[in-house]
């Protein structure tokens, strides 16, 4: 007995070795991005100074590393965890590796509502984010009623079919806005194509909240998440009731993207590359993915806009442009291995 009690212990410790050295890496990956990146811009540092300049409020560079570029640290992090998870979660729903947040339409909706706060009060420019949330709000009730809320149940091709419909209106409705309104499409250049450029400590109150609520619904949901990579009858076969679970992932999903496009605007591919890497380094189980989507895709987004603002200083690069570079080969890597 106590030999088999052995056995079974060593095959647990070495099931979740390989996981928790991938996460501990991916942790200190996030902590040296952090650092480098506060101590990075038009006047730098070493970041051995960085604790002090940090506390010393009478530093002649606090204000610029407290004010400036941690907030807009800490809503890299934030918007990287939201889509990473966001992505996880939509992969599962669909059961399909090339699934993006973007295909609910969340993305498009949210930039829609940018735009519209843009339009409407464009000297009120702390409207925006709110907006693009509303938006991506939208987003989640008209696929409930179009899809969800059918007996026929939430089928992965119907619910692609509807979010692919759903981000054409938004992406329509977004062209003739800016048709009309040519005169203040500028305003509305930086959130099309994602940048973290003038966010502050309000920017990172708003994004936290989303983040952290769907943070602990998609932990609440680890054991569905995992059914959810069977066929439906097998889901139900072992009494998960598929069209709510689908359902209940979905809207997570998709509060999380919303709540990342809200500050950093129309930032696509992290929630296609990193689950995907993530399922390659710690496997297909949510108990050790979701924690690794969610620091893999922090570390992500704080290395791409720390590139972005030094890499070509004193100009800044989008750092949705930065992650499109990255993410759009990956995406042609993975329809040439995955479709025939």
């Amino acid at each position: 007995m106590t030999r088999l009690w052995l056995r079974m212990r060593l095959a647990w410790d070495r099931r979740h070795e390989r996981p928790r050295a991938w996460l501990v890496a991916a942790l200190l990956l996030l902590l040296a991005a952090i650092a480098v990146s506060a101590s990075s811009g038009a006047v730098s540092l070493p970041v051995s100074q960085l604790p002090a300049v940090v506390l010393d409020d009478a530093h002649r560079l606090h204000a610029a590393v407290w004010q400036v570029r941690m907030p807009r640290i800490v809503c890299a992090a934030l918007v990287g965890t939201s889509l990473g998870i966001a992505g996880t979660l939509l992969q599962t729903v669909v059961r399909n590796p090339l699934a993006d947040p973007g295909l609910l339409g969340v993305t498009a909706a949210a930039g829609a509502g940018a735009l519209v706060a843009i339009v409407l009060a464009p000297e009120r420019f702390e409207l925006v984010p709110l907006a693009a949330l509303a938006g991506g709000l939208l987003a989640i009730g008209v696929l409930w009623l179009v899809t969800l809320g059918q007996r026929r149940g939430a089928a992965p091709l119907r619910l692609i079919l509807t979010g692919v419909a759903l981000q054409a209106v938004f992406f329509a409705a977004i062209a003739l806005v800016t048709f009309f309104y040519a005169d203040r499409a500028p305003a509305f250049a930086a959130f099309a194509v994602g940048s973290l450029n003038g966010v502050g400590w309000n920017s990172a109150a708003l994004a936290v909240g989303p983040a952290l609520l769907g943070a602990v619904a998609a932990v609440a949901l680890l054991r569905p998440l995992d059914v959810m990579l069977l066929d439906d009858a097998s889901a139900g076969g072992v009494g998960l009731a598929t069209v709510p679970a689908r359902f209940a992932a979905s809207a997570v999903s998709a509060l999380l993207a919303a709540g990342a496009v809200s500050v950093a605007g129309l930032v696509g591919f992290v929630g296609l590359v990193v689950p995907n890497a993530a399922r390659l380094l710690v496997g297909p189980d949510h108990r050790a993915l979701l924690p690794m989507v969610a620091v893999g895709g922090a570390a992500l987004v704080v290395i791409a806009d720390a590139t972005a603002r030094t890499a070509t200083a004193p100009l800044e690069l989008p750092v949705g442009a930065l992650l499109a570079l990255l993410g759009a080969p990956y995406f042609v890597h993975l329809v040439w291995r995955r479709i025939p």
